[in-house]
Parts: structure tokens; sequence; C-alpha cells
């Protein structure tokens, strides 16, 4: 990923940093696509909203990052993990996967 992508998206990869959720579906990804090292575990995370007028659950999908399988229900944390290797341009691209609590 070019450095200029990596940047302008920065401030919406990291608005689940440090939101804990509930595990509400799960899936086993065995053939990954290019630039990724199978398999891994893709979550979708029931997360509440980070706005003060509205209150509610929205729903995130990101990455596993933890050695456990994610269960349906579990309690789980957005953490900074490295999504991508450096690219030409030698960025290291760096963004939120889910952890167990």
């Amino acid at each position: 990923m070019k450095a200029v992508s990596v940047w302008r998206r920065q401030k919406t990869n990291y608005q689940n940093l440090g939101i804990v959720g509930k595990v509400v579906s799960k899936t086993r990804i065995i053939e990954a696509p290019q630039g990724f090292v199978g398999p891994y575990w893709v979550v979708m995370v029931a997360a509440p909203l980070r706005s003060e007028s509205f209150e509610g659950q929205e729903r995130v999908v990101g990455q596993w990052a933890d050695v456990v399988e994610p269960k349906i229900g579990m309690k789980v944390v957005g953490v900074l993990r490295r999504i991508g290797e450096a690219g030409s341009s030698g960025v290291i691209e760096y963004g939120v996967k889910w952890k167990q609590l």
C-alpha cells in the first residue's frame, strides 16, 4: 500500500482501538488473498458507538489477533497490530485487530 493511502486512512483505522465488544460472528479464512498468510480468523464484533447523542452498537469486522479460537459471545478488545508489510515505500501499515479480553 502506498504511504499516502496509509496516512489518509489513519484517523478512521484507529477509532476502534481499545474498544470492548462481543463477537457476534466468525469465519476462518483458509485460502488467504495475496499479501496475507492463511489460515486466519475474521470476526464481527458488536461494539458500543462512540457518540454521546446516540446509544447503541455498531458492527465492526476485523482480523482475530489471538491464538485462542474465537467463540460467539466472547468479550474482545481492539488492539494495535501490524496489518501489512513494507512495500516499495518502506511504510509498515498498522491497524486494529481483535483479541480476547
